[in-house]
């Protein structure tokens, strides 16, 4: 995009993501692993931070979160398909470019793929004895990291679900418009640091994370594993909803199908 003003942005969008869910499903399940993956790097990266400066100050946290930017960076230079950009699918779908039955079974697709590539690279990062690294803190910090999430309200995670995918997907919706390489990275690494610094939770960073503690030697229920993951996704769709259909409404979009002035 030449001109990347908000109304240029909201204009290519809704058409740019309703052919993103109209991808084959073959196709979309492998894109989605491989974000799964990309995120889970990301995870390490936070990890590895969180490890170096426990307590952790708030220089260490957004030092944590620029980290964990990495896994979005690569999410979106590769054109792999993570599910929380995905739910931005709600403007198309509103905008009568896509149907409902396709609209969940995408996200379905994608959520399976990242939870599959999420959980593999937990166990190839633990099988190479990432635990162990920095003499056993990178283990310390995913147990302390994952039982955090576990013992968080569900109203809690709900909320701070929200948050985090809102600022997702304006990372996503400005690096969608950026002309070039260096202008994606940044528009990516600003949000992304702001919502890992903040603790928001961000269901496909779980699927990493959670796993990582697990392997490291946390003892996690499993329904409180179900609860963080299925509530933070509610709240990732509700938050990625939110900055698609208003900025997408905002900038002259009508859900009618039909742009006005």
């Amino acid at each position: 995009m030449n001109d990347p003003t908000g109304a240029n942005i909201a204009q290519a969008a809704p058409d740019a993501l309703a052919d993103k869910a109209e991808l084959p499903w073959a196709r979309m399940m492998v894109l989605a692993m491989l974000a799964g993956m990309f995120i889970g790097f990301g995870s390490i990266a936070f990890l590895i931070v969180q490890a170096n400066a426990y307590p952790m100050t708030g220089g260490a946290q957004l030092l944590s979160g620029a980290a964990f930017s990495v896994g979005l960076i690569l999410v979106m230079l590769t054109g792999a398909e993570l599910f929380t950009g995905n739910t931005m699918f709600t403007l198309p779908a509103a905008m009568h470019r896509l149907t409902g039955r396709r609209l969940f079974t995408a996200w379905v697709v994608a959520w399976t793929g990242n939870l599959v590539g999420s959980v593999v690279l937990a166990a190839l990062f633990t099988a190479a004895g990432g635990l162990e690294g920095l003499e056993g803190h990178v283990g310390e910090a995913a147990v302390r990291v994952a039982q955090d999430k576990l013992d968080k309200a569900p109203v809690t995670i709900f909320a701070s679900g929200v948050l985090a995918n809102i600022l997702v997907c304006l990372a996503v919706w400005m690096a969608m418009s950026a002309g070039s390489i260096p202008a994606k990275i940044l528009a990516i690494i600003g949000p992304v640091t702001i919502f890992v610094a903040a603790g928001f939770e961000h269901s496909v960073a779980n699927m990493s994370l959670i796993p990582i503690g697990l392997m490291a030697g946390m003892s996690g229920g499993t329904v409180a594993i179900a609860s963080n993951l299925v509530v933070s996704t509610i709240g990732n769709i509700a938050g990625g909803s939110l900055v698609s259909l208003s900025l997408g409404v905002g900038h002259g979009q009508s859900l009618s199908g039909n742009d006005h002035e």
